[in-house]
């Protein structure tokens, strides 16, 4: 099997690609990337033997490659909303994403892609589009595209929703970081008030939900439904608050943050938890690992 993707040095592809690279021997991977130094140091031949490294920009190359499965993670990701974010959002969120369609649609062997979503396009419920962010509203977008392109050309595809990941090697601070770094901190770190409710859901379950495309690719090619979407989380809500509790209580260390320092975002997000009672029935598909033993 012929396996494509994106954002392989990014904070989930840098979990996935040692997963890929120990579970699914009998796969080649040519992975797309705007610094292949990078990735060539992430994954050498000598470990990665499967795998090829090109730049993005050289989409012949997906063609010569044919693939039948393509992981699409790469994606600009920001809460920011001013005027200085919009060209890096379309260009790589979708521009980049419409190219990548494009091509793929030279490929007669292609059969599935993998879209990712984020739980930021749902700002009240899982099934209505309501973006919280421009990130968010990109996201939304380009899922038109990839719906064009896949009745123009026949494979199947899917959207892959993650909630509120952590772990693993982060590539930018994330809210648990933040709260970490605290207790070290001899100057409050100023907060919103903490009363969002997030669904917490470690990078290797996240990992694990791609790896298990690949696994049980026949399933997925079979879905009765084209464009299906798979909400990637626990299912279990926890207050950024009790966030804080749970990291002090297991470190034995006081959280030095000032809550309610900071206002809520515009459009913040109060309460998102995936909706996950699909997921096992339907793919066999579930979170494994818990908040309190991975913080």
């Amino acid at each position: 099997m012929r396996v494509l993707l994106t954002g392989v040095t990014g904070f989930i592809g840098q979990c996935l690609m040692p997963m890929l690279n120990i579970q699914c021997k009998d796969i080649k991977i040519l992975t797309l990337n705007t610094d292949i130094k990078e990735a060539e140091e992430k994954y050498p031949y000598s470990e990665y033997s499967q795998c090829k490294h090109v730049h993005s920009s050289n989409l012949e190359e997906v063609v010569l490659f044919n693939p039948e499965i393509t992981f699409h993670l790469a994606t600009v990701t920001t809460h920011r909303i001013d005027t200085a974010v919009i060209k890096p959002i379309v260009s790589a969120n979708i521009e980049f994403g419409v190219m990548l369609l494009d091509a793929l649609s030279k490929c007669p062997a292609m059969k599935l892609f993998v879209n990712t979503g984020s739980f930021a396009e749902y700002r009240h419920h899982h099934d209505i589009f309501d973006s919280a962010y421009l990130y968010a509203a990109s996201k939304t977008a380009f899922r038109s595209f990839v719906d064009y392109y896949s009745n123009l050309c026949g494979f199947r595809y899917i959207t892959a929703i993650p909630y509120t990941v952590y772990g693993g090697n982060m590539t930018v601070k994330r809210l648990m970081d933040y709260i970490k770094e605290s207790m070290d901190s001899d100057t409050p770190i100023d907060m919103s008030g903490g009363e969002q409710v997030l669904d917490f859901i470690h990078v290797d379950d996240i990992s694990n939900f791609f790896v298990g495309v690949v696994v049980n690719a026949e399933k997925f090619y079979c879905l009765k439904n084209n464009g299906e979407e798979f909400h990637l989380g626990t299912g279990i809500g926890t207050k950024i608050r009790s966030l804080g509790k749970m990291i002090e209580n297991k470190y034995q260390k006081k959280c030095n943050v000032n809550w309610g320092g900071l206002p809520y975002r515009d459009r913040d997000i109060m309460y998102s938890v995936a909706p996950i009672e699909k997921n096992d029935p339907s793919i066999g598909w579930k979170a494994k690992h818990l908040l309190m033993d991975k913080i």
